[in-house]
């Protein structure tokens, strides 16, 4: 929790009289400078409902500035909405499952077995300090191995060997594996080795079977203590293993692994050139392999005897069960919401089942196309009783439209299939509602083309309908041309008569997530600013990423709240995904009201 001040009752009214956003809500109660027992922090303000005879706990203002953000505590379970709901009210939520998280040490966790922060520990200093531990990449990587790789690329006529050969020779090979590889941003900004890991890392096929790479960075459960069982095994894996992953239109043709590989767009990431571009299918398949092969042979350096213990205990509690724990959140917590929206979804989340659990209580609205390569898809789920499935009608492919020929001529605003899911739907009392889940690129820059179309559709084609965005936007601190900021993003929503949850001036610093990368990830740069256990707080990713977005004209927020344990409680200046709560993004809900005058 917090430990700073908390504003005192003089303060809390003149920001609520300074904050018009707030006073639906707000104004329901009086503010006292009681302390809270613990856990609260000292200077926390009780607040006294004027309609409960007692103190009310679920409210605790935590900041000057935001209080129309509040810390929702004590809620029963299947009940973290605002209290006092008004008819007109709507709970809606957003989460970003991150999907792809399948790696078991991409972050620093909490683990009671010593040998966790030894292994960490020891893997943080030979990055610190390589000196004994920097050979160089055919050490790790032997020429006779990237002989059989080529090979092996020769016999599915992948373009550019020739040129990926050379690059071996004359660049690659002599790299050395820390300063020269790991190191080495511009791989990461490329994507070489993080964009082929994403598509390969864990494949999640039709009929629930999931398959995985044999790599450190995942739960491979074969043995792979050595760089020659590792290499055979791997290249079975990539050259000879058919897949049935989950895609549009119902074709599930079984097809390589390799043949999930897309080349890697110098429009979407602008570090790549246009040359690495077109040979960039052979230059990604090296790029993962140096990098695997880095891992492995760092691993057993550090930890030869507990590391594959002690992935396997990351594995158990983060991956596993992942789903199930997220479906298990969103029906114990979030069961009474009528609309939740959720980014990063994997196919087996949807169709395995968490998804059969779900459809219990929610009518699933998927997008288009399902992501069946990267494995990342955008949904909506809306309560049963609330929403009829008759009327839903999907209107994504009309967005992406109205988003193309806007951005036509805008690099850094591509989009994926699975990013976006769009929706007319009506509700059973007879109101109409467009509503969307969309999933940002890393830095954001999609966030505003993509909500301008749906406002554009929305006001143009569908006017009567009370439009809802959930989105993960990927938006940060400081805005510059790499990267989509919260003030400018919301000077976007200002212009088009668009709000969020987050109200009219967004902090910044009031982050949706907090996570401390470890350089056991093929994020190379973001590994670049990988930290030792000590700093995970004060170098962690934190940044205000995920919202609610709506019309001012239609709809005003009551309360809203973040929540990074699953209980509709959000603690600061912690660390996630933890043992019991597995996305690096909190979850954000609101309580909205339809205003007078709507449908």
């Amino acid at each position: 929790m917090m430990t700073e001040a908390v504003p005192d009752a003089h303060s809390v009214t003149a920001m609520i009289q300074g904050a018009p956003e707030c006073a639906s809500c707000c104004t329901q109660y009086d503010f006292t400078p009681s302390p809270l027992p613990s856990p609260f922090p000292p200077a926390t303000n009780r607040i006294i409902s004027k309609n409960h005879p007692g103190p009310c706990e679920n409210h605790l203002v935590s900041r000057l500035g935001e209080c129309h953000f509040r810390n929702h505590h004590g809620h029963a379970e299947n009940d973290s909405v605002c209290a006092n709901r008004h008819p007109d009210d709507i709970a809606v939520a957003t989460w970003n499952v991150a999907a792809v998280n399948n790696n078991p040490f991409e972050y620093w966790v909490t683990h009671p077995d010593p040998a966790y922060n030894a292994l960490m520990e020891g893997v943080q200093n030979v990055i610190d300090h390589p000196e004994a531990h920097d050979i160089q990449v055919h050490e790790v990587l032997t020429d006779s191995m990237v002989e059989q790789l080529m090979n092996d690329l020769q016999r599915q006529k992948a373009p550019g060997i020739a040129e990926v050969k050379q690059l071996w020779q004359d660049d690659f090979r002599n790299r050395k594996i820390v300063s020269g590889f790991l190191k080495d941003n511009t791989i990461g900004k490329k994507r070489l080795a993080s964009m082929p890991d994403r598509i390969t890392n864990t494949i999640n096929c039709v009929g629930g079977k999931t398959l995985k790479r044999p790599t450190v960075i995942n739960y491979y459960e074969k043995d792979m203590g050595d760089r020659e069982s590792w290499w055979s095994q791997w290249r079975e894996f990539i050259f000879n293993t058919e897949v049935e992953v989950y895609s549009s239109g119902g074709n599930h043709a079984p097809k390589l692994v390799y043949s999930l590989l897309e080349p890697i767009l110098h429009k979407k990431y602008p570090a790549l050139s246009v040359e690495e571009e077109r040979i960039s299918l052979p230059l990604q398949v090296l790029c993962l392999a140096i990098f695997d092969a880095i891992q492995l042979h760092i691993l057993n350096t550090v930890a030869p005897d507990s590391w594959q213990r002690i992935r396997r205990s990351l594995a158990d509690a983060l991956l596993i069960n992942k789903d199930r724990q997220v479906a298990s959140v969103l029906l114990s917590t979030y069961g009474s919401y009528e609309i939740v929206f959720v980014q990063e979804a994997a196919g087996a989340f949807v169709h395995g089942e968490p998804g059969n659990l779900l459809e219990e209580h929610y009518i699933p609205l998927l997008p288009s196309v399902m992501d069946g390569k990267r494995d990342q898809n955008s949904l909506i789920l809306v309560k049963k009783d609330v929403f009829l499935a008759s009327a839903a009608q999907n209107i994504t492919d009309e967005v992406l439209q109205v988003h193309k020929k806007a951005t036509e001529s805008t690099p850094g605003a591509v989009l994926y299939p699975g990013d976006l899911a769009a929706y007319c739907i009506d509700a059973t009392n007879g109101r109409k509602f467009l509503l969307a889940s969309f999933h940002g690129d890393t830095n954001g820059l999609a966030t505003v083309p993509i909500v301008r179309a749906l406002h554009e559709v929305a006001s143009t084609k569908y006017p009567e309908r009370i439009l809802i965005i959930g989105l993960d936007a990927n938006t940060y601190k400081v805005h510059n041309d790499q990267y989509q900021g919260v003030s400018e993003f919301q000077g976007f929503l200002d212009e088009n008569g668009l709000i969020s949850c987050w109200g009219p001036t967004p902090n910044p610093y009031s982050p949706t997530t907090c996570n401390a990368r470890t350089f056991l990830q093929p994020q190379l740069n973001k590994s670049a600013q990988a930290v030792r256990r000590d700093d995970r707080i004060t170098k962690a990713d934190k940044n205000l990423k995920d919202w609610i977005v709506f019309s001012l004209s239609q709809l005003e927020c009551r309360c809203a709240h973040k929540d990074n344990t699953g209980s509709a409680s959000y603690i600061e200046d912690m660390v996630f995904p933890t043992m019991n709560f597995p996305s690096d993004h909190a979850i954000v809900a609101a309580t909205v009201s339809v205003k007078k005058g709507q449908a």
